[in-house]
Parts: C-alpha cells; sequence; structure tokens
C-alpha cells in the first residue's frame, strides 16, 4: 500500500472530507514517533509491534572498477518487529 493509498483508506474508514487534515494526522504520528525514537530508542505498542532505533556499523565496499575498497559510513536505521496480534491479522486469523 502507498502512501497515497494508505491516505485515501484513512479518509476513507473515518469520513474525513479533508485530504490536508488526513496527511496532518499521519504526519503527527510519525514525528511523535521519532521524537520518541530519539529519546528512548524503542518504542513499544503492546502486541502490535516494536519500533527500534539501531546503530548499523560501517561496512566495506568492492566495487570491480574501483582500485582500493571503500567504507560506509555507520549509522542508524530504525527497525519494525511485528508483535502477535499484528501477525494474526496479516495472516488472516483475526478480523478487525
Amino acid at each position: 500500500m502507498t502512501e497515497g493509498e494508505f491516505i485515501r483508506f484513512y479518509k476513507k474508514r473515518n469520513k474525513i472530507k479533508s485530504h490536508k487534515k488526513v496527511k496532518e494526522k499521519i504526519d503527527l504520528f510519525w514525528n511523535v514517533l521519532l521524537k520518541a525514537l530519539e529519546e528512548d530508542k524503542k518504542v513499544v505498542f503492546k502486541e502490535w509491534g516494536t519500533f527500534e532505533k539501531r546503530e548499523r556499523k560501517a561496512r566495506k565496499v568492492l566495487v570491480p572498477m574501483w582500485e582500493k575498497p571503500i567504507y560506509t559510513e555507520p549509522r542508524e536505521a530504525i527497525k519494525f518487529r511485528a508483535g502477535k496480534i499484528l501477525i494474526e491479522i496479516a495472516n488472516g486469523g483475526i478480523d478487525e
């Protein structure tokens, strides 16, 4: 599902007429989630899943055309691990 499809789905499900208001609500959720990850490095939605901020190590990259190997920069990445309820819904076991 793309962002546009999700916005249309959310708009229809919650009977909101303004595309702009729906986008603001979704952006607000993501902004709050990212700020919480900055502070705690982990956000848990009970039985739905966990967002974690993890440190990625530098990696060695070899390209045959280049003479020397280069190394990527270490960085932080956000990982999501789905919980039991979300997995069951995705597999069609539970109706919403």
